[in-house]
């Protein structure tokens, strides 16, 4: 069974993971993937390379991502050419390593919606969290500035329309005991469902 995880950037996605985690699921994340698929050799890295130029690359030949992502975020043309580069290959790896039927997958992927990924999906949870926080969390968390977050925010839908899309919200925004409680919740529900 396939659950997709998303929410705005820095909303606590992977802490809500962990600990479906905890209690039994397995986590892909996306994020992680996208990481693995430009590993060179990698045709994904190839075209990324023919696509942006050489200047994406560190002196040893890896993916420079936060020179990539600075790039990219600011133009709309240039963030389409980089999604239809990466985004069938992480999607390819996700249906492999989600093909057991019996597990309970969370699926932790930022674009849930915006790469149509959701459609792959048996349910969909948004993770809610005030805007605050996230740019609290996210400078924390990646050492980036609030000015990056923003650029990064401006190319994920409106949480409101996530909310919309979801089958479930967990709202990340009080104390992670909380949290959990959700957690626990829906798990009892998603156990039953995939007993059915």
């Amino acid at each position: 069974m396939r659950i997709g995880v998303t929410g705005i950037y820095a909303s606590g996605k992977g802490t809500v993971c962990s600990m479906f985690e905890q209690l039994g699921a397995t986590v892909i994340d996306t994020d992680i993937i996208a990481r693995e698929i430009v590993v060179p050799p990698s045709p994904v890295l190839d075209s990324l390379v023919a696509t942006f130029g050489r200047d994406i690359l560190n002196p040893d030949g890896t993916l420079n991502r936060r020179y990539l992502a600075n790039t990219v975020f600011n133009d709309a043309n240039k963030v389409n050419a980089l999604n239809a580069i990466t985004h069938p290959a992480i999607l390819s790896e996700v249906l492999q390593r989600t093909s057991n039927r019996s597990t309970i997958y969370m699926v932790n992927t930022p674009l849930l919606f915006e790469t149509e990924f959701y459609t792959y999906m048996d349910k969909n949870i948004v993770v809610i969290a005030n805007r605050e926080q996230v740019v609290k969390r996210g400078q924390m968390r990646d050492g980036i500035t609030e000015r990056e977050i923003k650029d990064r925010l401006q190319h994920q839908i409106s949480l409101n329309e996530k909310m919309k899309l979801a089958d479930y919200i967990i709202d990340n925004s009080e104390s992670i005991e909380n949290t959990k409680k959700q957690v626990e919740e829906l798990w009892k529900i998603l156990i039953s469902m995939k007993n059915q």
